[in-house]
């Protein structure tokens, strides 16, 4: 609500009789929200004057619901849920240390795309009440592309491309290697699934040429936001014609013609002779024999000819065939000798791996989550981290606490040196660990960014996340169930790794000013993470 119409409404009521008290009103921003699918949202409601009176009744309303099954609904000071609606149960929180003081937003939590739609904020009172409808938006963004090349049409070669987990309708465009926008013809399917997000299948033709590079970006316009995959064709998959093939094609065709003509040939000679047994002497019956003779020879001479030369032709086919299986032969030792070759360089430089391992073990540091910075929604321990189910703790607002957002940080920080953690992310689904700046944002909803001081590695569904500007996703096709965490304050580097395989899956090049402190971000899904311990 805009502040001069704001203040009317503040004058009129407190220029109210005093008989007149229960005068108020609800306040709500005019714009739509906009949710993210599988995250919280709020939904932000003030009573004007600030004050909620002991026989308020508060109730949050989807529109497309009745008013005797709410979202929420809160009276008599504590939540009154027996009405609640079946499919906002265990997802809905009021902010409760702050109802009295007018703030009646709601919290919803694991957005669905059912959610969308209209919501009430409703007030009531023995004597008055007043209320404010908001539009609620949903969207989300899905995996990273994947292409693949589908088969062959014709000279060309089809090429795929597929994701899931849209929301609304995403929309898809084609790129070549020059960024040449070839969306021209592409054959596209949308499929919603049982949660109501979109998956979408694209395919293209493509021809060979200079750039065999191509790109297919799926785009959000809610969000503004895409999600890209690529795909390199060799110009070894397309089809080629060798000039052998030609001429055995080529020398076909003049055999089937010589055989045509001679038929047609043989099949009006014969006619001429029934004609001429219909209207001639027995000698034009004689002449006519001996030129059938004389072409029945020719014939024969042009019909050996050509098959002489088909011999020919199957000869230089199989001659052919040789020299390609003995290219092939040459071809596949050498691959397999440069093989052998990678792997005993392999081997070479499995015990440097093996010491650069133990090098950053040997910085291993006691990491413990600081009680005094978690959620409220979080139960937390000297090395487990997880979701509370529930209603949340009570516990003090204090300045360093997440208040919104299910994060916690680590008990000590670090301004120097090299430190070692491992964390166990099991089969989770959902989580982000890495460090963050003493100087972060504690309140509301911070976004997970290296501009804001976040540098996390993390899990959404099937991607695997980093906090950088682009938010970027990478496809990992061993899911660690260990993830360890290398700060190198000195080099300025944070690296993630699988610590079951040494693997090395991710590294940030930053310059960290200030003191830094592990991160944890456990989502809501179960069960937690839990912080390994380790012989420092």
């Amino acid at each position: 609500m805009e502040a001069w119409p704001l203040f009317l409404m503040l004058l009129a009521i407190n220029s109210t009789p005093a008989g007149a008290a229960d005068e108020f009103v609800v306040t709500a921003p005019g714009q739509p929200i906009v949710a993210i699918v599988g995250r919280d949202v709020v939904l932000d409601c003030q009573l004007v004057p600030g004050k909620f009176l002991p026989d308020m009744e508060l109730r949050w309303i989807n529109v497309d619901l009745t008013y005797t099954t709410p979202v929420h609904m809160y009276k008599g000071g504590m939540d009154e849920l027996t009405m609640q609606a079946s499919a906002y149960q265990g997802r809905t929180q009021l902010f409760h240390d702050e109802i009295n003081r007018g703030n009646l937003s709601l919290k919803l939590m694991n957005v669905q795309v059912s959610d969308r739609g209209q919501y009430k904020c409703f007030v009531a009172t023995k004597v008055n009440q007043n209320e404010i409808k908001m539009s609620l938006r949903v969207a989300a963004t899905g995996i990273h592309p994947r292409t693949e090349m589908k088969g062959y049409t014709g000279n060309g070669i089809c090429v795929g491309c597929t994701s899931e987990g849209w929301f609304p309708e995403p929309q898809i465009q084609w790129k070549d290697g020059n960024g040449a926008d070839v969306t021209v013809k592409p054959e596209t399917t949308l499929q919603a699934d049982s949660q109501g997000l979109y998956s979408i299948k694209s395919t293209i033709e493509v021809s060979r040429g200079n750039m065999n590079t191509y790109s297919c970006k799926v785009v959000n316009k809610d969000l503004n936001e895409f999600a890209q995959g690529s795909i390199l064709i060799s110009d070894s998959f397309f089809p080629q014609t060798s000039a052998w093939q030609i001429v055995f094609w080529i020398l076909v065709l003049f055999v089937l013609a010589g055989l045509g003509l001679v038929y047609l040939l043989y099949h009006k000679m014969r006619q001429r002779i029934d004609n001429v047994k219909k209207s001639s002497g027995a000698m034009r019956i004689e002449e006519l024999k001996e030129e059938l003779e004389k072409q029945k020879l020719v014939a024969e001479e042009g019909y050996e000819k050509l098959r002489r030369e088909k011999a020919e032709a199957v000869r230089a086919e199989k001659s052919e065939l040789e020299k390609l299986k003995k290219k092939f032969e040459e071809e596949s030792s050498t691959i397999t000798a440069n093989y052998k070759k990678l792997q005993t360089e392999f081997e070479q430089w499995r015990p440097l791996v093996k010491s650069e391992w133990d090098r950053m073990y040997s910085h291993a540091v006691v990491v413990r989550p600081d009680p005094n910075t978690a959620n409220a929604c979080l139960e937390v321990s000297s090395t487990a981290i997880s979701a509370k189910t529930g209603a949340p703790s009570t516990v003090p607002d204090v300045p360093e606490r997440f208040d919104s957002a299910l994060y916690v940080l680590g008990m000590e920080g670090f301004m120097k040196g090299a430190h070692f953690w491992v964390v166990e992310v099991a089969s989770k689904s959902y989580w982000d660990i890495g460090v963050v700046l003493e100087t972060i944002q504690r309140k509301g909803m911070p976004n997970l960014s290296t501009s804001n001081g976040f540098w996390t590695f993390g899990r959404d569904g099937d991607a695997y996340t980093v906090s950088d500007k682009n938010h970027s996703s990478m496809s990992i096709e061993t899911r660690p169930t260990k993830i360890a965490v290398f700060l190198d304050l000195g080099a300025g580097k944070l690296s993630f790794y699988d610590a079951d395989t040494m693997f090395h899956l991710y590294t940030f090049n930053a310059s960290f000013s200030g003191k830094v402190y592990p991160f944890f971000s456990p989502g809501w899904s179960q069960p937690g993470l839990i912080i390994c311990p380790l012989n420092s």
